[in-house]
């Protein structure tokens, strides 16, 4: 009854953002007429990573062009229809690759204080949504315990110590031979994706794939 009654919730909020902040008809990156929040010519130009089963972390494209600013838009200038077009690209890639029926989705989460002063986590708000696209069950599995810097603005050296230990498992999450896809929205490093894999895989998940919808370089 709990489950049913936050999915109804989310599914409610989802609704809420889709009235109020409905889908461009125009393309938000180079401004072209009748198309839905992006057009053909922009898609296309996204540097896409090709497949491959043996990579640690997988991430449907580089980060750079079309893809950066999506992701820039969504983050911090709250532009849902970002959101919504991420979401579709991470769900297309999930859909070709992933035999998501065998999987449930958990996302990077941010702190409280961080969650607070940008208004939503971008990871959790795409998980959301794939979850209602593919009916793959999405569930909130780690917290984040402590403030970190920012990634990005340290050397390679000192990102592992920045986030060490930051993240732990939710009380009352029973993980034991689950498979998870778990969710993030920018790789560099992977340093982040691995502590939260560390976590999952100690409390029992059986396979967990780490996905990403881009990857940049330090």
């Amino acid at each position: 009854m709990g489950k049913t009654f936050k999915r109804s919730i989310v599914n409610l909020l989802q609704g809420i953002i889709e009235v109020i902040y409905p889908i461009e008809n125009y393309c938000i990156i180079c401004k072209e007429s009748e198309c839905f929040g992006i057009c053909t010519s922009c898609k296309k130009s996204i540097n896409i990573i090709r497949y491959c089963e043996e990579e640690e972390i997988l991430s449907y494209g580089y980060y750079g062009g079309v893809l950066k600013e999506l992701i820039l838009q969504f983050k911090f200038k709250s532009n849902f229809t970002a959101g919504d077009i991420l979401s579709k690209l991470l769900e297309e890639y999930i859909v070709k690759y992933i035999e998501y029926e065998k999987y449930i989705l958990t996302y990077i989460p941010l702190s409280k204080k961080s969650k607070k002063s940008r208004g939503f986590n971008q990871c959790e708000y795409i998980a959301e949504k794939i979850s209602r696209d593919l009916s793959i069950e999405v569930v909130e599995t780690l917290i984040k315990q402590r403030e970190t810097k920012e990634q990005k603005t340290l050397r390679k050296d000192e990102r592992y110590e920045n986030i060490k230990d930051a993240f732990k498992l939710k009380e009352g999450i029973n993980l034991n031979d689950i498979n998870i896809i778990l969710i993030d929205d920018v790789t560099t490093t992977g340093i982040t994706l691995k502590e939260g894999y560390k976590i999952l895989k100690k409390f029992g998940a059986k396979d967990i794939k780490l996905l990403t919808l881009s990857k940049s370089h330090i």
